[in-house]
């Protein structure tokens, strides 16, 4: 396979994106002791820049019949990592993280994933 994407999404609860924003943060210097770690992006969502946006730009008659899609109250998070195996998230997901997971918890709503991707992106 080579190297893997694991991927987290969850939504912090409101107001609470700062604690979240620490715990992903504090949790980097024992990534890089983790074996198989490669590197990660943590991303924040701006709640309602894009639709801000989209609303400055567009006519109101073209946003007609395009019913805006509310999602969970909170703040997105989306975080990319890059590992060398599947086997070795796990080992760090069971050893190092796992004291510190519990945490997190408090501040984030239900609606969260956690998953390996594959890059099928066309060149």
């Amino acid at each position: 396979f080579g190297m893997i994407n694991y991927i987290v999404t969850a939504f912090a609860k409101p107001g609470h994106e700062l604690p979240v924003t620490r715990f992903y943060q504090d949790l980097e210097p024992l990534l890089r002791e983790a074996k198989g770690y490669r590197g990660r992006k943590i991303l924040r969502a701006r709640p309602g820049v894009m639709e801000a946006e989209v609303r400055r730009v567009t006519p109101p008659e073209q946003l007609k019949g395009h019913a805006h899609v509310e999602g969970p109250a909170g703040v997105h998070f989306v975080i990319v990592e890059q590992w060398d195996s599947v086997s070795d998230r796990v080992a760090f997901s069971r050893g190092a993280s796992a004291a510190r997971t519990k945490e997190l918890f408090p501040h984030l709503l239900p609606q969260h994933s956690h998953e390996v991707y594959e890059d099928v992106t066309s060149t």
